[in-house]
């Protein structure tokens, strides 16, 4: 199996959106990651019904302020960009991921 790219990410990257694959392109490998989002009490609900509708984010679980997340994509640019989206919508006073796993796309290439 081959070892996914481990050039070192700059914050900056992922903020500007250099780090997005260009969608044309078809990633060899799945991210998903975990988050929790800590939000305002009183619009956490509101707001997992509307990380609900983000591309490829799954909401786990609402408990008072904090909110579970899942989230998948081709790339960690593309999770860093959806993180850094979802840090700064109001109401919402952090965002942090919790895990990383990097799966082969192709099954072929995880039994290799």
């Amino acid at each position: 199996m081959r070892e996914p790219d481990r050039t070192p990410i700059q914050r900056r990257d992922i903020l500007t959106g250099k780090l997005k694959q260009d969608s044309g392109a078809e990633s060899r490998f799945l991210h998903i990651s975990s988050a929790i989002v800590t939000a305002r009490p009183d619009r956490a609900a509101e707001l997992a019904r509307h990380f609900a509708t983000l591309p490829g984010t799954e909401v786990h679980a609402v408990q008072g302020a904090k909110i579970v997340l899942v989230l998948e994509g081709a790339s960690v640019g593309e999770i860093g960009g959806r993180m850094a989206e979802i840090s700064v919508m109001e109401g919402v006073f952090s965002a942090n991921l919790v895990f990383e796993q990097i799966l082969p796309a192709d099954e072929k290439e995880a039994l290799a």
